[in-house]
């Protein structure tokens, strides 16, 4: 008996100094993956970054063979992101083994393990067509507008083709109104203009952003952003509507990238996902077998951008898991229809699924679903519910701060079809959804408020809440944006005097910036005897104080000025300088900015070769925006430096001219999306130039 005892001990010991992976990506034994696909792995605790080695995995296509890779463990210590070098073959088997060399910080090594993933077959340029046709639809019903129709990019609207609308009640409640619209009805306006309003109408700031500007809104992380229609692709702005960064979903997915949300956080970690086509066999549905298929492909991106977690509505969710109204038998099929997604308090993930009619709660560090609230596979019991069914087709689902939920319901195929906002107290342990508020508008002249797509309700600080009613083709008086107080009294309210006008989403903000220079817009013009400073303005700012010093100095120079340049002089010849710039917003009280990113420029030599050519440097880059390579022409540029920087000051690239005039090729494949500075520096001019890599 001490014997058995002794080797119980022994097993257990053993055990405890022994961890697994509790989230694997891709999902053992799963098909349909893309090619570029990278891979995943979450043991939930820390991890020892010593222990992360380029020996840790092995990986075989059935077709491609074995597959270098680059390993890096991610900002929150917990993911180990794994990227192999060249990609799968179409149509093969993957064979990942991870050797038992994994450690967490409670010195805990974690067991390897093998598994397989299938990648998907090659699609052939009969299903591309069908794919396209099938994105056209869902273009159309996001944003109003097919993005291939005729000559429609070609269409320039100025500002004042801004579609009209009229305040028509305003107790000025506080902050001020963010939306974009869309036309619905005409297939041929296109121009959507993402706009900031105060509560009587006046514009702040709208741009016309023709096919683009889809969910214009201030993300968590304070960054205002938006999807830009034309190439799946989530823009983010400054608040100087400077474009600083762009977003799109990773492992392949980047073109099929999904405008229907996308949220930021302080941590810069990214929320959003892809709608992934797939033919499908769907006979055994009664449908066709050459289907296409749409799955929601969730991903959360970690602040360099590389996927930290994965999750494929084909791994989780079954096909008659959509509403009886969701055919399974066209030839199209569009079974999740995910349209938002939010990091709930815990870490975790709450989706909202139109053509499921359902909640979604999903476990970020198992992929597992924690629970459904609503549809074919509800788990929850509600309480005080005005309506029998609960809320149909919904939108929107967020977390407030009490804890509670907040949904926009469409309420398609109820038997009364009227839109709402719904509060929701949840039981997550029991699963007993009470609800706790709602409201539904008025009738308009004896019509219903119903929204049948679209939506959004923001639960504001002070208790009101701000409703987008979404798609509504023909106004009759009908408002498209409503706030409303605790009370459910009206207390702004604002309609689109056209037809077929909609915002996808609105919302107030108490957003009166005083904004931070942005960075890549700070020039230094280095002349003899002279350095011009630049920048470019500064939304909220009244004026400007300049900050210069040798580099290695302690204390700083300052200027103030109400322009967006300054001029030095009196310079030490041949001296490096740094400087920054802050904006200066209000006296009393007073209000400024943080500083700029410091910058530096180096003053010339005292001696100044006036025989030397000191013509300013010429610099065209073609293609803007680029995706592989870019040309660079230069003129006026013999012996200049060539430097290539990201938006963070991060060297890219660095090269001389030795030509007066010339070419230079750049390979940009490797490189973020984003926006990126090119300076080219002779004696006399430093010049600064925009790449946009997409």
């Amino acid at each position: 008996m001490k014997v058995k005892l002794t080797l119980l001990f022994v097993y257990a010991a053993i055990l405890s100094l022994h961890a697994q992976y509790n989230y694997v990506n891709p999902v053992p034994g799963s098909a349909f993956h893309n090619p570029q696909t990278n891979i995943i792995l979450k043991n939930g605790a820390s991890i020892d970054p010593a222990s992360v080695s380029d020996n840790m995995v092995e990986i075989v296509g059935s077709a491609s063979g074995n597959h270098d890779y680059s390993i890096r463990l991610s900002d929150d210590n917990k993911t180990v992101v794994i990227k192999p070098k060249t990609m799968f073959d179409y149509g093969e088997t993957i064979t990942v083994k991870v050797h038992s060399t994994l450690k967490t910080h409670e010195d805990k090594t974690i067991d390897g393990l093998a598994f397989t993933f299938n990648t998907r077959n090659e699609i052939s340029a009969e299903e591309m067509e069908r794919y396209r046709q099938s994105r056209l639809h869902e273009e159309q019903e996001l944003s109003g507008y097919r993005s291939t129709d005729k000559n429609v990019q070609k269409i320039k609207y100025p500002l004042d083709s801004m579609p009209t609308f009229q305040i028509t009640h305003n107790e000025n409640p506080p902050g001020r109104v963010f939306y974009d619209n869309q036309q619905e009805l005409d297939k041929d306006d296109t121009n959507s203009f993402p706009t900031i309003i105060e509560n009587d109408g006046t514009i702040i700031w709208a741009r016309d952003l023709g096919l683009d500007g889809h969910d214009f809104k201030l993300n968590y992380n304070g960054y205002l952003t938006y999807y830009k229609n034309t190439t799946s692709t989530w823009i983010v702005m400054d608040s100087n509507y400077n474009l600083i960064d762009s977003i799109q979903c990773g492992n392949g997915y980047a073109d099929e990238t999904n405008g229907h949300d996308m949220v930021m956080y302080p941590n810069g970690h990214i929320y959003l996902f892809a709608y992934n086509a797939q033919t499908v066999d769907m006979t055994a549905y009664g449908g066709v077998a050459n289907a296409i298929v749409n799955q929601t492909v969730l991903q959360e991106l970690d602040a360099n951008h590389d996927v930290i977690f994965e999750w494929r509505s084909f791994d989780h969710f079954e096909f008659t898991d959509a509403i009886t109204q969701v055919p399974l038998t066209n030839a199209a099929v569009d079974y999740c229809h995910t349209n938002s997604i939010e990091r709930d308090f815990d870490g975790n993930i709450l989706i909202s699924n139109r053509n499921m009619s359902e909640l979604t709660k999903i476990n970020s560090e198992t992929g597992n679903i924690i629970w459904r609230m609503g549809g074919e596979n509800n788990q929850f019991t509600f309480i005080n519910d005005n309506i029998p069914e609960h809320f149909s087709e919904q939108h929107d689902l967020r977390r407030l701060p009490n804890g509670h939920i907040l949904i926009f319901n469409n309420g398609n195929f109820l038997p009364v079809e009227r839109s709402s906002a719904k509060e929701y107290a949840l039981d997550e342990v029991n699963k007993i959804a009470t609800l706790v508020w709602y409201y539904e508008h008025p009738d308009i002249n004896g019509n219903i408020v119903f929204g049948r797509a679209s939506g959004s309700a923001q639960r504001l600080s002070n208790g009101n809440t701000m409703i987008c009613w979404g798609t509504i083709f023909w106004n009759q008086g009908i408002p498209n944006i409503t706030e409303v107080n605790s009370e459910k009294q009206i207390v702004w309210e604002m309609m689109f005097n056209e037809e077929g006008q909609k915002s996808y989403r609105s919302h107030r903000y108490i957003w009166k910036p005083c904004s931070r220079i942005t960075g890549y817009t700070m020039k230094s013009t280095v002349k003899p005897l002279q350095v011009t400073l630049s920048w470019k303005q500064a939304t909220g700012a009244k004026a400007y104080e300049v900050n210069y010093r040798k580099l290695g100095n302690t204390n700083w120079i300052k200027i103030n000025t109400n322009k967006v340049n300054v001029t030095l002089t009196s310079l030490t010849p041949n001296t490096t300088y740094e400087w920054r710039v802050k904006s200066l917003c209000s006296e009393n009280p007073i209000i400024t900015s943080a500083y700029s990113v410091v910058d530096q420029f180096t003053t010339d030599p005292f001696k100044v070769d006036m025989s030397e050519n000191l013509a300013m440097p010429g610099v065209v880059i073609y293609p803007v925006p680029a995706s592989d390579y870019i040309t660079l022409t230069l003129q006026n540029a013999a012996n200049a430096s060539v430097i290539i920087r990201d938006v963070i000051g991060k060297m890219m690239y660095q090269a001389n001219c030795s030509k007066e005039n010339g070419t230079m090729e750049v390979d940009v494949s490797d490189w973020l999306n984003g926006l990126y500075i090119v300076e080219v520096k002779t004696k006399s001019y430093s010049v600064n130039r925009k790449l946009l890599i997409n």
